[in-house]
Order: structure tokens, then C-alpha cells, then sequence
């Protein structure tokens, strides 16, 4: 099989597949990177037609689809074989992929990895996949060496982008949060381990709280006894003056705030949190 594409995470992705005990040739556009994978028991490729001409299995992990596109150009006698692409890009660059394989005679499965270079190959690590379930099925023992959480999720080529972009709204906005919480709070005096700590607990709140909004969701019943759009605006309004008088930029507070008015200008205050998604 090949890898083409070395970075961080396309270099995690060689090294597991090399350790399950599978063939891998990796190639990148900056050849020392392939390189420093041979001690890992990685072929390196000169070229993408060395690493990828005779591989039935070919994963894709560049910058983004354009990238990646441009790459497999240059490849000869794609016909018969899958490209697994893991590179970066909108469902509509996913579906435009599919058909330019399609006209080459290839296959695609398009995956998505919802973790970090250094969990690549442990049971935690979550990867999705969407494409022909003939095509997943074929692959599918190589591909869950990836991780223990790794599944496909649709026959829609769109469905692991779809699923990664619309959760990555949640993730990056609650990353983002922490840093401007935690510049705040140091700014303030407060130790790292405190901050910690709360946060730790913070964690566990929002996993209680993300649940009682998805099932808030599902029933289409917004009522709460327990705290109001109205409670949660007049507490956001109180962070965002507390976090800018810290002198922190707070995009995020600020985001927040703003959804919040418009929830309560909508005649939604007096309803839960979940309320929100009916805007």
C-alpha cells in the first residue's frame, strides 16, 4: 500500500500501518520526510507514480483535496485500485473527488480523523469513513488499524466531511474558550492547577449539560426548570465584561453573547439553552 503525503499525521499513518505488518511506500512533496520514516520500516518513494503505481490501496493525507488531486494526477493505471483520502476539504471537494476517480477507474473512501497524530493506533482513537460499503468492507481490517473507535458511516461519499466540519463548530469554539478563559484567569492571579481542576470539572458538566440539549432536541420540548436563556445571556454578558476588562481579546465570549441576545429578542428567554437551535 501507499502513503502519500508525510506530515504530521500522514507520517503516524505510515509508521501504524508499517507496525500492523502491512507493505507501505510513502511519499511526500518534501522527499526528507518520507525518509526519516524508513527506520519505522517505511519504503520512501522519489516520485508519487514510484510510491503509488503497483499499490491497490493508496491513502491520501495532504494539505487539502486540490493537493491531493494534483498528486494522483501524475499517477498512471489508478483503474482497479481505492484512494483512501484524509486530506482536508468540503463535502462538495469530496464529491468532485469521487467523480474525477470515478472517470480514472478508482474507487474512493473518503475518512475523516477525529484525533491526534500520537493516538493513531490506540483503542481510543476515532476515525469515520464514508463510501460504498463494498469498497469499506474490502479495506476494512487494514483501515481499523487505525483505531479502536474507527467505523464507516455511509454509503454518501459527503457523510465523514459532513460529520467532521459540523463537529469541529463545537470543538475548536470550546478550544478556543479555554484559552481565552485561561489567559483571563492568569492574568488574574489563578494558578495552572486550579484551572485545571475547574476545567476538569467544567468537562464533566458539559457532558451532562450536551446531553440534556441533544435529548431537549430530540423531543422538541424547550421548557427548564433549571436555568433560562434569560439566566445564561445575563451570565454571558457578565464573562465578556470580566474577560475584556482582563484586557483578553474574546471573540468567543463575544459570539456567545451575540447568539444569546438574539435568542431573547427572539421571545426565546424564558425556554432552555436548546431552545437556541430553533433560530
Amino acid at each position: 500500500m501507499a502513503v502519500l503525503g508525510c506530515g504530521l499525521m500522514g507520517s503516524a499513518l505510515a509508521r501504524r500501518f508499517a507496525s500492523g505488518g502491512l507493505a507501505v511506500t510513502a511519499w511526500n512533496r518534501t522527499p526528507a520526510r518520507a525518509e526519516a520514516l524508513a527506520s519505522g520500516g517505511v519504503r520512501p518513494a522519489a516520485s508519487v507514480e514510484e510510491a503509488a503505481r503497483e499499490a491497490r490501496l493508496a491513502v491520501v493525507c495532504m494539505s487539502d483535496i486540490d493537493a491531493a488531486r494534483q498528486a494522483l494526477r501524475s499517477v498512471r493505471g489508478l483503474a482497479g485500485s481505492t484512494v483512501v483520502n484524509l486530506s482536508d476539504g468540503t463535502s462538495d471537494d469530496v464529491a468532485d473527488l469521487e467523480r474525477w476517480l470515478g472517470e480514472q477507474g478508482a474507487d474512493l473512501l473518503d475518512g475523516a480523523t477525529f484525533c491526534y497524530p500520537e493516538q493513531i493506533g490506540e483503542p481510543t482513537a476515532m476515525l469515520v469513513f464514508s463510501g460504498p460499503s463494498r469498497t469499506w468492507e474490502k479495506h476494512e481490517l487494514i483501515l481499523k488499524l487505525l483505531g479502536g473507535r474507527t467505523r464507516h458511516i455511509s454509503d454518501d461519499i459527503r457523510g465523514a466531511k459532513a460529520l467532521y466540519l459540523g463537529s469541529g463548530a463545537f470543538f475548536v469554539t470550546a478550544l478556543t474558550g479555554f484559552v481565552e478563559s485561561t489567559a483571563c484567569l492568569l492574568r488574574r492571579g489563578h494558578a495552572l492547577e486550579e484551572i485545571r481542576d475547574t476545567t476538569a470539572y467544567a468537562l464533566e458538566l458539559l457532558r451532562h449539560a450536551t446531553e440534556e440539549v441533544a435529548s431537549s432536541i430530540e423531543s422538541g420540548r424547550h421548557e427548564t426548570d433549571q436555568a433560562t436563556i434569560h439566566v445564561f445571556a445575563d451570565g454571558a454578558r457578565k464573562v465578556l465584561g470580566e474577560v475584556e476588562s482582563a484586557g483578553i481579546e474574546s471573540s468567543v465570549m463575544a459570539a456567545v453573547a451575540r447568539k444569546l441576545d438574539a435568542a431573547e429578542r427572539a421571545g426565546l428567554g424564558h425556554l432552555g439553552y436548546s431552545a437556541q437551535s430553533l433560530l
